[in-house]
Parts: structure tokens; C-alpha cells; sequence
């Protein structure tokens, strides 16, 4: 095991241990992203039978508002690259709580729903890993797997958690109070932990503002990487079709399941358990990630993925649809991990927030186009069975792309590698580089 956690950029600030900024990043995805999707799955039929609204109206507003998820993630992965995580991460993450927060008040209007949505997903790429990923992966070298898989696994607790929060207060209230509430909460929580906590290496920050003096922005432009590395592409691919899997299939577990006759209070514990392994495989993703190579690990894991994503649609047993959801969460789990771990092995570090700010946008853009495509499937043929074999699909042409990647480019400490070192590192563990 490598020793450099303890020398140059991963020695601990004078005043922070570096493993709190893995902590607080994990409390800030705890009330993240992940909490829009769980809402409208909770919530949303209490709000259309008020309004009168079809289905398809929440299923279009969190289209709506994955779409632009992905627009911010984007948008906020240059601001960190040019000006740290800090900065644009407050006024985004309050944005983000005060949206959810509003639909407290909405009315029987379907485009301020929409607008809502709008607002929600274009404070939400602070509440995604990007920020949080950019700093993990400055301070760690050692690690790094481990550290960005447990800030990961925020996202899969929030899935645990969120479900069982919204049923409670909506239990003691209405839909109203529970947006209010939670909305609260997830805008104190993540401002806070940007605004009094989360910070780059200073030598990082030193670097970065050394470029901004000279007129220019440290790392390769988007359009250079785009260029230069094939991986960008095959990486983009694989992840915007393998969220179209996991997420779009994941937006639709409660009524999928309530369809074939099960009771609502199972089809939760159903999605509860697809949230439960989310949240396992970060953890175990990312301590696999130091040890063997990354684009074999994640084809395995997607390809259990699949089989998860057949169990889920074609079944009506109980004991099936738990264990497929145990494995799409599988698959949505280790998408975050892989991404994150692979951008720092393929891409220049002062690249990171951009290149990963894309493959988050085309994440969430994936995730936007499995929600319609499952909606579309629903509404043509009034269930969800004949989505099974497009998405299986999906999953196949993106393992393909991960198995083309190749050998990895840079090292942990963020040094380009010869080509005789890369081969090297698809057959060794790679902690010890």
C-alpha cells in the first residue's frame, strides 16, 4: 500500500482531517439528487389525485427535471475547474432546497409544475457527486476507490432513507408538508457543508488560480480531451446507456410493481432494497476500484445489472422482484464510483470537474430517456413488459464500450503513464503505481 496519503497533496489541512471531506460529502448527497426521484415516486400519486392529473404528467416533470440536472452538472463542472467547488456550489445547492420547498405551495397548474422543475434540476448539480468527487479525488491518492465509494454510497442511503421519511411525513401531514420539510432540510444541509467545509488542496488551488492569472483555465479543454482520448466517448457512451437502465427503470418501481397487484407498503420495501444495494455496491465498488481494473469490473457488475433489469419487468413474485432490484441497484450503485475513479485514471486532473461534469450530464440525460422511454412503452401498450429487451440492450452495447477502453492513462498521482506502465496497470492492482 502506498504510502503518499501522508505527504504532499494528501497530507491533512492543519485544521480538517481529509477524511471529513468524504464525510460531509456523503451528508450532502444523503439529501441530494437521489431525493427528486424518491418524492415524485412517493408522492406523486397523492398529487395527481388532487389535481386530477394522468401519471404521465410526474413522469414528465422529473424528465423535466433530470434533463436539467444534467445542464447544471455541466455547467457547474467548468465553474469548478475554473473558480473550486465552493463558489458556484452555494448558490446552486440553496436553489436546489428552496425549489423542492416551493411545490409546498404549487397549484393546480401543470406548467408551474413544470417550471418547478426546472428550478430544481438547475440548482441540483451541486447536490450531485461532481463537487464532491473533484475534492475527493485531489486529497486521496491512497484509497481513492475506497474514499469515492463511500461518498458515493450518500446517494444509495439516501434512496434507504428518503423513501421511509416521505411515507412518515406524509403519514402526519400531506404531500405539501412533506415537500416542505424535506426541502428544508435539503437546503440547510448541503449549503452548509460547501459553504464551512468542503476546499481543494491548497497546492491544487495554487495551480488553478496561476491559470486564471494568465487568462486561461489550468487542465485540457473539453473539446482537447474530446479529441485526444477515445476513452471520453467510449466512457460517455456506456454511462448514458447504462443509466438509461438502472435510472429510468428505478423511476418507475413503485407503480410497476403496485400494476401486478402488490400493495403499495411492498412496492416501497421493493425500491427500499434497490437503494439498500445502491448503497452497498459503492462501498464495495469503490474498495474493488484499488484492486483490480475498472472497466472489467463495471462490465461484470452491469452485466448482473441486465439480468437484474429481466427480473424486474417480467416478474410478478415477490422474492424475484426483490432480487432483481437487488441487482439493478447493483448496477445504478457502481455507475458513480466507475465514472468518478475512471475520469482521475484517464483524463488531466485539472480536467476533472469538466470531463466529469459531462459524463454526469450525459448520466442524467440517460437517466431523462429510460424515464420516457419506460412512459412511452407504458402508454402504448398499458405495461412495462415489452421495455425488457431494449433496455437488456442498452446494457450490452454499454459494456461493449467499457471493455474498449483500454489500459489507463494516468496514473494515481495524476502522471501521464508510457504505454509498457498502462499495460501493466490492467493486470495489477492500482495501488501500487
Amino acid at each position: 500500500m502506498s504510502t503518499v496519503g501522508t505527504t504532499g497533496l494528501q497530507a491533512p489541512t492543519r485544521h480538517l482531517n481529509r477524511w471529513w471531506y468524504v464525510a460531509t460529502g456523503f451528508l450532502t448527497l444523503l439529501f441530494g439528487t437521489s431525493t427528486v426521484n424518491v418524492l415524485f415516486n412517493i408522492l406523486g400519486k397523492p398529487m395527481t389525485e388532487e389535481f386530477g392529473w394522468d401519471r404521465s404528467i410526474i413522469a414528465n416533470g422529473l424528465s423535466i427535471e433530470t434533463m436539467m440536472v444534467g445542464v447544471s452538472i455541466v455547467i457547474l463542472g467548468f465553474l469548478i475547474d475554473r473558480y473550486g467547488p465552493k463558489v458556484p456550489s452555494v448558490p446552486m445547492a440553496l436553489t436546489f432546497g428552496i425549489g423542492l420547498m416551493l411545490m409546498a405551495a404549487l397549484p393546480n397548474n401543470e406548467m408551474f409544475f413544470f417550471a418547478l422543475c426546472i428550478v430544481i434540476g438547475a440548482g441540483a448539480g451541486a447536490v450531485n457527486p461532481v463537487a464532491h468527487s473533484t475534492v475527493v479525488s485531489a486529497w486521496f491518492q491512497d484509497r481513492r476507490g475506497m474514499a469515492l465509494g463511500i461518498l458515493m454510497a450518500g446517494l444509495g442511503a439516501c434512496g434507504v432513507l428518503m423513501p421511509y421519511l416521505a411515507n412518515w411525513v406524509l403519514s402526519m401531514g400531506s404531500w405539501r408538508v412533506a415537500f416542505l420539510v424535506i426541502g428544508a432540510v435539503c437546503t440547510i444541509i448541503p449549503t452548509s457543508v460547501y459553504a464551512f467545509v468542503t476546499r481543494m488542496p491548497a497546492e491544487h488551488d495554487a495551480e488553478r488560480e496561476a491559470a486564471r492569472l494568465q487568462g486561461r483555465v489550468a487542465g485540457e479543454s473539453l473539446l482537447t480531451v474530446a479529441r485526444k482520448y477515445r476513452q471520453f466517448w467510449l466512457l460517455s457512451v456506456a454511462i448514458f446507456l447504462v443509466s438509461s437502465a438502472t435510472f429510468g427503470l428505478m423511476s418507475q418501481v413503485v407503480p410497476m410493481t403496485t400494476d401486478k397487484g402488490i400493495s403499495q407498503t411492498t412496492a416501497v420495501s421493493v425500491l427500499s432494497v434497490l437503494s439498500l444495494s445502491s448503497m452497498f455496491a459503492r462501498l464495495l465498488v469503490g474498495y474493488l476500484l484499488d484492486r483490480f481494473y475498472a472497466p472489467l469490473l463495471g462490465s461484470i457488475i452491469f452485466a448482473l445489472c441486465a439480468i437484474g433489469v429481466f427480473l424486474m419487468i417480467t416478474s410478478s413474485e415477490v422474492g424475484l422482484l426483490v432480487m432483481g432490484s437487488a441487482l439493478i441497484g447493483l448496477g445504478l450503485g457502481s455507475e458513480g464510483d466507475l465514472a468518478a475513479y475512471m475520469v482521475s485514471r484517464y483524463f488531466p486532473k485539472h480536467s476533472y470537474g469538466r470531463v466529469l461534469g459531462f459524463i454526469y450530464f450525459l448520466y442524467a440525460q440517460g437517466a431523462a430517456f429510460g424515464i420516457f422511454l419506460l412512459g412511452q412503452i407504458y402508454s402504448a401498450t398499458g405495461s412495462y413488459r415489452a421495455g425488457a429487451l431494449p433496455i437488456i440492450v442498452l446494457v450490452g452495447i454499454g459494456i461493449a464500450c467499457l471493455l474498449m477502453m483500454g489500459s489507463y492513462r494516468f496514473t494515481l498521482n495524476h502522471k501521464e503513464v508510457d504505454a509498457a506502465e498502462a499495460a501493466r496497470e490492467t493486470t495489477t492492482s492500482p495501488v501500487s503505481h
